[in-house]
């Protein structure tokens, strides 16, 4: 069993490389600044993560707890399944957007760790199954679709609406899942 200081530390760890990410750049993002950031030595930031490459999957399993737990939070706010869905997906867009040399690390990391990505697959798909048992498969996949397809142009910084047009996306989509969580009802 993990410790509380032990998972307070791997979280201020990840929250100190996410930050570095986002402030400084992944060019940037080195094990020392990491540390220095995190208040931690080398060392103990190494008996957490060997290495960058783990600190990194670290910092995504880190974001997926975060997900899930706002995900569970909006839904004992009241919202529908579909309609948390779309919260929790305009939310993490504004808040962790990285830059195109970070993302398309991440992609060759992910690619080298197939066992890794295997379990958020994994997660994905029972995420979605459960999701897609409350609502008619269709009108599900085509909110996830565009809010994927929105993630991809912020990400890549190429094709990226406008922020009202954006807004006005979020709306129309908040609507349609509210209907598809009544008509699920």
């Amino acid at each position: 069993m993990v410790s509380i200081k032990a998972l307070e530390t791997r979280r201020r760890i990840t929250d100190a490389t996410v930050q570095i990410m986002l402030t400084q750049g992944f060019p940037q993002l080195t094990l020392e600044e990491v540390a220095k950031q995190a208040n931690v030595s080398k060392g103990g930031l190494l008996y957490h993560f060997s290495s960058k490459e783990e600190l990194l999957m670290g910092v995504i399993e880190e974001q997926e707890r975060r997900q899930f737990q706002q995900y569970q939070t909006y839904r004992e706010e009241g919202f529908g399944p579909m309609e948390a869905f779309v919260l929790l997906q305009a939310r993490r867009d504004e808040e962790f957007c990285l830059d195109i040399d970070t993302v398309l690390f991440l992609l060759s990391l992910l690619k080298e760790n197939a066992a890794f990505v295997e379990e958020r697959k994994k997660q994905v798909h029972q995420f979605f199954d459960q999701l897609m048992e409350q609502a008619d498969p269709v009108d599900a996949m085509m909110i996830r679709f565009t809010l994927d397809g929105l993630k991809m142009s912020e990400h890549f910084q190429f094709g990226q609406p406008a922020p009202d047009v954006r807004q006005a996306l979020i709306e129309r989509l908040l609507k349609q899942a509210r209907k598809i969580d009544q008509a699920s009802k």
